[in-house]
């Protein structure tokens, strides 16, 4: 009889303090996501109260934003503590002289459509900007299409197409040692130009691309590398990466010997990813020429091999081979090398075609 004399006890306790729960509408001001709670106004007060996020809660509810409305509740047992509890249904007017109004968030400015960079055709320092658009301290502007009467363009470029094409953007030529990123950026003038970067060496600070001055945004970048002539689609929005050796490269200077033609050379370059010749190392590179077939003598210095054996040496960035025929008719035979490095991995192929003295290809 006791314990069910408690039970009442406590059930019509928890009856009072239902039934007496103060239940209001309100409008969220901003919210800490943090510390789990959000500020709010109700209706006939312009002061702030501070209503958290029930302890049940594992996330934030999508609704509880600025601007809308929510329920809160005064809940039993945490004298003081404001609770909000879920949506709200009537909007609070403001007091004479007071706000409901959260202040507007400003959202950041930044590329809404299109606007994005390409190549010209043919290849130059240079980029087009499609048309699009872009919001700028709360407004949208347009980069518009090209019209017909631009001064500084010649309209029947076959990579200019009206309506699509908003600018076109030159860029300064590339340094012979530094690197450099050039940000393409474009303002409520809805023109795009170029803001030219710092350069920097690969052992060095490596810098970001600029930002955009005030009211501009970026519209992408272009990394401007040593010796660099033109841009291509892999250079706008490249991110650099140190020079490592990405290609070995073997140059025929003469691939046809008639019979009066003793000799050719063959020019063997290690270049990085950006196109320029890059060394490796005290000892350098180990090229080896393996005879795929034919005949002759290679040397290098004081090296020399015929075909009998492959025929191998240092060498820093590039070398300059010479292939020597054996002048016997018959009995030359056009070679073909297989040329390979040893440290990187990379290798090539060249061929040189010999003729008799009637003009006849020696191939076998």
């Amino acid at each position: 009889m006791k314990l069910y004399d408690k039970k009442l006890i406590k059930n019509q306790v928890n009856r009072q303090i239902r039934d007496r729960q103060e239940l209001r509408d309100a409008i969220v001001i901003d919210t800490d996501t943090a510390n789990r709670y959000c500020r709010v106004k109700i209706q006939g007060s312009d002061k702030y109260i501070t209503a958290y996020y029930p302890e049940n809660w594992e996330a934030t509810p999508a609704y509880l934003k600025p601007g809308n409305v929510v329920r809160i509740t005064h809940p039993g047992g945490n004298k003081g503590r404001i609770e909000v509890s879920g949506h709200g249904i009537l909007l609070p007017t403001p007091i004479v002289g007071g706000s409901m109004t959260p202040t507007p968030i400003v959202p950041e400015d930044a590329v809404i459509t299109g606007c994005e960079l390409l190549p010209a055709s043919p290849n130059a320092m240079k980029v087009m900007v499609n048309s699009g658009t872009l919001r700028i301290g709360g407004i949208i502007y347009t980069l518009s299409g090209m019209v017909m009467d631009r001064a500084d363009i010649i309209m029947d470029r076959p990579d200019l197409i009206l309506d699509m094409v908003g600018d076109t953007v030159s860029f300064d030529p590339a340094s012979g040692i530094y690197f450099r990123y050039d940000s393409v950026v474009a303002g409520s003038d809805g023109i795009a130009h170029v803001v030219k970067g710092s350069d920097f060496l690969p052992t060095g600070t490596i810098l970001l691309p600029p930002v955009a001055p005030t009211g501009h945004v970026v519209l992408g970048w272009v990394l401007i590398y040593p010796n660099m002539t033109v841009i291509t689609a892999g250079d706008i929005n490249r991110v650099f990466s140190s020079p490592t050796p990405s290609e070995l490269r073997a140059t025929v200077a003469d691939g046809d010997l008639t019979w009066g033609q003793l000799s050719t050379t063959i020019t063997v370059v290690v270049y990085d990813q950006y196109g320029n010749s890059i060394s490796f190392g005290e000892t350098g590179y180990r090229v080896t020429f393996a005879w795929v077939r034919g005949n002759g003598t290679l040397s290098y210095g004081s090296l020399s091999q015929d075909e009998s054996a492959s025929f191998s040496f240092y060498m820093t960035a590039s070398a300059v081979v010479t292939y020597t025929r054996d002048a016997v008719d018959p009995g030359d035979l056009s070679p073909t090398f297989e040329i390979s490095e040893g440290i990187t991995g990379l290798s090539n192929a060249a061929s040189i075609m010999l003729y008799d003295a009637a003009g006849s290809l020696m191939i076998s």
